[in-house]
């Protein structure tokens, strides 16, 4: 499973998603938006719409952010 967490430093959602995918031993690539070459990236993969982080991806499709997260470990028996 590919799990990529967009985020910004001092972003307590951001900790809160990582945190829970750390809980049940997800490994993850987080790409730090604080960057304005990864922020740049981002908008061309996702578009200018999404303003909010953390935005998570699981197998190149967008889960959104921590309360869609979690609503996806419940579906998919977290």
């Amino acid at each position: 499973m590919n799990v990529v967490v967009y985020s910004k430093s001092n972003c307590v959602w951001c900790d809160r998603a990582k945190n829970l995918l750390d809980s049940v031993d997800l490994s993850f690539n987080e790409i730090d938006l604080s960057d304005d070459i990864e922020r740049n990236e981002f908008y061309k993969k996702i578009g200018e719409g999404v303003k909010t982080v953390p935005q998570i991806f699981i197998d190149d499709i967008r889960v959104g952010g921590f309360p869609e997260l979690v609503t996806w470990f419940e579906e998919n028996g977290f």
